[in-house]
């Protein structure tokens, strides 16, 4: 299987080269990832600017702009074979909840989801910088084996693997996607007149509590995997308008 891996961490960190290390076994690899950190960046791409690309050895480039820059140049800029699988992570930090709507790592596998491939994002609740990410590779290896026919091309398949967990399947559990709750605050530091920096300080992060919830599973010690449509339109809220405008249009 050839394998587009990718991450918002850059081509350095330690859970892209995991995943390569240990999937590389197995399959065909390909990296590309960011020069620099892009988290919390979603969905962005480049579409005035050119982008520099810098091919580091046969398998391996780096892009000079944001994931899903990564994921279009590796789809489409005709530098590696026909991809199979686009597989985003591993983040340092979980993706989960309302988490998803700003994660970096889960925009790229939503990119290759846009382009019908199969896409996976993987995350941890490990934030240790010196971690090597061996065992969630190896487990990502396992899911991949097993799973990987049952996994639908449009989907990402957004996994959040806890600091401690067991390296078994068994502890795979198939959640729906939770609410996350922020607390931000900023810093703002005066330049001149009404002009002034703010600073994104840091954020309270909380949930809301949900059963089968990914944040009930991850906080339970299992492994939660969501699956994540493309289609963000509201169901009940389709209805819903539909009735409230046809009593308005009376």
């Amino acid at each position: 299987m050839n394998i587009l891996i990718t991450n918002d961490d850059g081509i350095s960190s330690n859970g892209i080269l995991a995943l390569e290390k240990v999937l590389g076994k197995e399959h065909n690899t390909y990296l590309i990832a960011p020069l620099k950190e892009r988290s919390a960046t979603s969905m962005a791409l480049s579409i005035h600017d050119s982008l520099r690309v810098e091919r580091v050895n046969e398998n391996h480039y780096i892009v000079d702009g944001f994931p899903v820059d990564c994921v279009n140049i590796g789809l489409h800029g005709n530098i590696f074979p026909k991809i199979d699988l686009v597989l985003s992570g591993i983040n340092r930090g979980v993706n989960m909840g309302h988490d998803v709507h700003y994660s970096g790592t889960v925009g790229a596998a939503r990119h290759g989801a846009i382009h019908n491939k199969k896409s996976v994002a993987v995350s941890s609740g490990n934030w240790d910088k010196n971690y090597d990410y061996i065992k969630e590779a190896e487990l990502v290896r396992e899911i991949l084996n097993s799973w990987i026919d049952e996994f639908l091309p449009g989907t990402v398949y957004n996994i959040n693997i806890p600091e401690k967990f067991e390296n078994s399947l068994s502890s795979i559990e198939v959640a729906k996607l939770g609410r996350r709750t922020y607390v931000d605050t900023y810093e703002a530091r005066p330049i001149i007149g009404g002009i002034s920096d703010f600073f994104l300080g840091g954020s309270d992060l909380g949930h809301v509590p949900e059963e089968g919830a990914d944040f009930d599973i991850f906080f339970r010690g299992k492994i939660p995997i969501t699956p994540l449509s493309l289609d963000q339109t509201s169901p009940l809220e389709l209805e819903e308008l539909k009735k409230r405008i046809r009593v308005k249009s009376k």
